[in-house]
């Protein structure tokens, strides 16, 4: 074997060690950087993560890969969404690879971003949602795509379009005036299969979709709830559904629905701070987990805070990074412990890091003792 070949094969043994060790110490390991490749191709900056914890317990992360520079999917730039899999609870990770392998020539520029993660413990599949916008034919207007996984993120079906499943009569869905997204992060699955999601039109309101059937077919539930911007929602001990929402003001919009959405009572909780950032809210047994950027104004000290009434009160909660971070999501691991991923200082990296409970249930004591 060559030098240089013999030099690079034991860098990476080293780096995979490093990665190693650090999942071990519970100290955060960069996921994707920027200038990695996926699939052989490298994209100039990772957005936009999720986690999920697959069926048989693998953990599947995934981002937007974005090839040229850190815009959106409306900025006309070749995106796909890569994915890495951890088969030991985030010691070890798989190579980068594209969940689908999108078209991007001189007649359809096609882009995928925003992914979301739904693990549907019934079916034991893995639901991969995203937006899609097609730039020479499909400007201005987003679309809603599902792939599936039947074995726990490894291979992933051809993408399906679910657009037309999808619309509320007060928003004006195919047109670009409404900037309407599947939020990123993760879905949920309630206590009778239901999968769970949700749909924003930016500055104006949040809703509810899903699938009933396991991924078959997918719909909207009940009617929107203003206002909201990015969102999450969760099904609350007595089967209430709650979404908590990124707003203005340095807090959050809570929306809360005791009929399948039909109707939603609002309040806003400044003791959340947040700065308009998208977050993640979870169940986690008889706690309610909440991680985002805890800052009325300013993307940094990423922490996890716990509830134990239904989000009334939060724990002062356990910061997972001090310093720059901005969108997360969290996964319980079979072995009861917590993985967070998150974007790092000036969008530069997309972090993993494991928390025992001792740290994201306590914090002292979670609040509502």
């Amino acid at each position: 074997m060559p030098a240089t070949k013999t030099v690079k094969a034991a860098l990476a043994a080293l780096a995979a060690a490093a990665l190693a060790c650090a999942a071990a110490a519970g100290e955060p390991l960069v996921l994707f950087s920027g200038g990695d490749s996926a699939g052989g191709v490298a994209s100039a900056v990772y957005r936009i993560p999720a986690l999920a914890a697959a069926p048989n317990g693998d953990l599947i992360a995934v981002c937007d890969a974005r090839r040229e520079h850190g815009g959106d999917l409306n900025s006309s730039q070749p995106i796909s969404i890569a994915v890495r899999r951890s088969p030991d609870g985030g010691k070890s990770w798989t190579a980068p690879v594209f969940s689908w392998d999108w078209r991007w020539d001189d007649k359809e520029k096609w882009a995928a971003s925003d992914p979301s993660l739904i693990v549907d413990g019934v079916a034991k599949k893995v639901f991969l949602l995203f937006n899609v916008w097609e730039c020479v034919k499909g400007a201005g207007v987003y679309r809603f795509f599902v792939q599936e996984s039947s074995d726990d993120g490894k291979t992933w079906s051809k993408p399906r379009d679910i657009t037309g499943d999808l619309a509320f009569p007060e928003w004006p869905f195919g047109s670009p005036d409404g900037f309407i997204f599947i939020t990123s992060g993760s879905g949920v699955q309630t206590k009778d299969g239901t999968l769970l999601h949700t749909i924003v039109r930016v500055n104006v309101g949040n809703a509810v979709i899903g699938s009933p059937d396991h991924g078959k077919t997918w719909k909207t539930f009940g009617k929107v709830a203003s206002p909201g911007d990015e969102c999450k929602v969760v099904e609350l001990s007595d089967g209430a559904w709650m979404i908590n929402s990124r707003w203005r003001g340095g807090g959050r919009q809570i929306h809360v629905s005791r009929d399948r959405g039909e109707t939603w009572e609002s309040r806003y909780d400044a003791a959340l701070q947040d700065p308009q950032c998208n977050a993640q809210l979870m169940r986690c047994g008889k706690y309610l987990l909440f991680s985002n950027c805890k800052s009325p104004n300013r993307r940094h000290n990423l922490y996890v805070r716990a509830s134990r009434d239904s989000g009334e009160t939060w724990s002062e909660g356990f910061c997972v990074e001090p310093m720059g971070a901005a969108y997360s999501d969290m996964a319980l691991m079979p072995d009861g412990k917590l993985g967070i991923i998150y974007e790092g200082a000036g969008y530069a990296t997309i972090k993993f890091r494991v928390l025992e409970p001792k740290e994201f249930l306590c914090c002292g004591a979670a609040a509502g003792k």
